[in-house]
């Protein structure tokens, strides 16, 4: 009798450790056959994440009592098509490639600790056209600030809570690359990467506006990126719009888009747009570069988790004395959520 009053009580106690904590292990995968033609060259691929990169991860909460949460992020990012580690960047090689931090949240907000998507990210991946996916979107090849640093890594990062439609966020990421004097080598500052956004959503109303500024260390030049978006949700159709610029040195680039999500009725929407950008650089001598693009895409959705895609992507840029760089994608794809 007491051995059973023992293990009851063992037994109560998982259950409420358990109502308390939540591990879920979550993930998609994304692939896709098409042809890509860049200038006088075709070929036919078959690549991974087309819509989205392809990814798994695991998260947790945890209950502490009061409204306060413990919450963690690992997340790695791989390519369907090879089932390899994308190698897109320094930080992108390790085993949780796309994210890793843990935090707390609460009343007060959100605080995470790691790596993790930027506040200028947030903005930066909504607001487009063509469902913003990744080789359908108007701006992809078109504007210059898609190479700004989505993840830097060794972050601080802050989120307000939701008041009315509004929130905002903020990161600051420590370069962690100072280095001391050597011979005639001078010593250098640490790179820094810091990012902010402010955002309203009510209704059929969204707006965001988003700031990122990256210096690398030592380099007294920093690459500043600046992006506005909005959007209205007419019911029969979507529009969307964003603007942007990016500065570095003494070079500037202006970037535009705007685009529809066109529901049809039943599982199927159609998306579109069209991008520009136009970029004056700071040496006189050097012709200004412009460059326009179109995506165009459709989505149809076999469950809440699984749907097929199809779309094509064009963009061409022009620098006087110099011939035209042309690119086209077209594709169709695959997506499935777990």
């Amino acid at each position: 009798m007491k051995k059973s009053l023992i293990a009851l009580a063992v037994l109560a106690a998982s259950g409420v450790a358990s109502a308390q904590s939540t591990v879920t292990i979550y993930g998609l995968v994304d692939a896709y056959v098409g042809a890509v033609k860049s200038n006088n060259l075709r070929q036919t691929v078959m690549n991974s994440g087309g819509f989205n990169t392809s990814r798994f991860g695991f998260k947790g909460t945890e209950d502490l009592g009061g409204g306060l949460k413990a919450n963690f992020v690992l997340e790695n990012g791989f390519n369907v098509d090879t089932g390899a580690t994308p190698n897109s960047g320094p930080t992108n090689q390790s085993i949780f490639s796309g994210q890793s931090w843990v935090g707390l949240s609460g009343g007060f907000g959100e605080v995470r600790l790691g790596k993790m998507w930027t506040p200028f990210d947030e903005v930066k991946g909504s607001g487009a056209a063509a469902f913003d996916a990744n080789i359908f979107a108007p701006a992809s090849n078109v504007w210059v600030s898609n190479n700004y640093n989505d993840r830097p890594g060794n972050s601080i990062y802050y989120a307000t809570p939701n008041f009315s439609g509004f929130s905002a966020a903020a990161l600051y990421a420590f370069g962690e690359n100072k280095t001391n004097a050597v011979g005639i080598t001078p010593a250098q500052d640490a790179g820094k990467t810091a990012s902010v956004n402010v955002q309203y959503a009510n209704g059929p109303i969204g707006v965001a506006l988003s700031h990122q500024q990256e210096k690398a260390n030592g380099n007294a030049v920093s690459t500043k990126y600046n992006q506005l978006n909005g959007s209205y949700d007419l019911g029969v159709a979507k529009i969307l719009a964003a603007y942007g610029n990016v500065k570095v040195s003494g070079d500037k680039t202006n970037e535009y888009q705007i685009g529809v999500d066109v529901p049809l009725g039943g599982a199927l929407t159609v998306s579109g747009g069209v991008a520009a950008s136009k970029t004056k650089f700071g040496a006189a001598a050097t012709p200004e570069s412009k460059s326009t693009g179109f995506g165009l895409a459709a989505k149809y959705e076999l469950s809440k988790r699984t749907f097929l895609y199809t779309g094509l992507q064009a963009a061409k840029t022009k620098v006087a004395n110099s011939a035209d760089v042309k690119t086209d994608t077209f594709a169709v794809g695959v997506q499935h959520k777990f």
